[in-house]
């Protein structure tokens, strides 16, 4: 019945052009981080952090930073007219949602400990404006696989 089951949602996933999430998941309280993926940087010395962070709270809550001990430090970023620029903490509306990702914002690793490759696992440590934390295992995937990750909305 179990194996039925299992490839009944194989066939269904495969039908439907979708897989199942390979990025890392985390929670706390009113506040889940999803899809949360590090495309294999070109650099030795920085990295991108892309996720989804929903809030089924009735109030707005702020991202205000975040830790890993896989960097010197970790900054949220966003594009702007094609240039980087650091950001203010990012507000995650109640009931809502915020996606980083590639051409927005997006979470900096900046001055790596140690290269990143595909396969390797960082744990990030999100910090709130409403006091909550979330720790989330992030897999470092190629790029092609980590916004594919991403959800389209």
């Amino acid at each position: 019945m179990i194996r039925q089951a299992s490839l009944m949602l194989a066939a269904a996933l495969a039908a439907t052009g979708c897989h199942p999430s390979r990025g890392g998941h985390a929670a706390a309280g009113d506040l889940s981080v999803t899809h949360a993926v590090i495309p294999a940087p070109p650099s030795t010395a920085e990295a991108s952090a892309f996720l989804v962070i929903s809030n089924g709270g009735a109030s707005d809550v702020a991202l205000t930073g975040a830790l890993t001990p896989a960097a010197d430090s970790v900054l949220l970023h966003r594009l702007v007219g094609g240039l980087m620029q650091p950001s203010a903490p990012l507000t995650v509306p109640a009931h809502g949602f915020v996606k980083l990702g590639p051409g927005g914002y997006h979470l900096m690793l900046e001055g790596l400990k140690h290269p990143l490759a595909v396969g390797d696992t960082v744990t990030l440590a999100l910090q709130f404006g409403s006091g909550a934390a979330i720790a989330v295992r992030v897999p470092v995937l190629n790029y092609t696989d980590a916004v594919s990750e991403l959800p389209l909305r």
